[in-house]
């Protein structure tokens, strides 16, 4: 939500002392994170720690739908107990998806990791200069493109959020029950097709309408504060 990272190093360390299930939700870091778009496990070189993790094809893969990934030994353990698997095969039906985009998908994402390295590394280093161009315009130090920015109160954010789509910018408000109360924010997705001059007039926008100044450093201090 606020685009900051699990604290992974330091979860690899209590798996190693106490051997618990390592799970790790990806879809904003998968293709985007790491030297070949492995994700936030490849980022934090810890990919042979996870035991599963948990993808999707709606975003940086421009598809639809989702994918798990996991150590061979844990598949009987999703087959049982994730619920939508587990009720088709009961009923003895199959998943919503027919066989042939089931493949594609497969094949997919079997070629996506040679194919991010090879031929679109370019797009990962657009996004990542993006986030250096934000934090040098603004001042805000983010770690990923997904931006919180925390502005209060529900018809504040409401309001900025209009005055910036009629500035030309579609940047959605996340409220209250998602966030806790009073600490609603605008949340901006920077993409590989924006130019720093799109960054640039952006932030001129932001700033037109709310105080950059005022926005936290760390929104993940407003939930350590409950």
């Amino acid at each position: 939500m606020d685009g900051d990272f699990a604290p992974m190093v330091e979860l690899v360390k209590l798996l190693k002392k106490y051997g618990f299930l390592l799970v790790l939700d990806d879809p904003h870091g998968t293709f985007v994170c790491g030297k070949s778009g492995g994700g936030v496990a490849e980022e934090f070189n810890c990919e042979r720690d996870i035991d599963i993790c948990i993808g999707t094809l709606s975003k940086a893969a421009g598809c639809h739908g989702g994918f798990i990934a996991q150590k061979a030994e844990q598949f009987p353990y999703i087959v049982l107990f994730c619920s939508n698997v587990g009720l088709q095969q009961a009923k003895g039906g199959s998943i919503s998806y027919n066989l042939g985009v089931v493949f594609l998908y497969f094949q997919l994402l079997h070629q996506l990791p040679s194919l991010l390295q090879h031929m679109e590394t370019w797009h990962r280093r657009a996004i990542w200069n993006q986030v250096q161009d934000f934090h040098a315009l603004t001042g805000i130090r983010i770690s990923s493109p997904i931006i919180s920015l925390i502005v209060g109160s529900e018809e504040k954010a409401l309001l900025a959020s209009r005055h910036l789509l009629e500035s030309g910018f579609h940047v959605t408000t996340i409220r209250w029950p998602t966030v806790p109360s009073n600490s609603c924010r605008l949340r901006v997705t920077l993409t590989a097709v924006r130019t720093t001059d799109d960054i640039k007039k952006l932030t001129t926008a932001l700033s037109r309408h709310i105080n950059l100044e005022d926005i936290p450093n760390n929104s993940s201090n407003v939930y350590s504060k409950l």
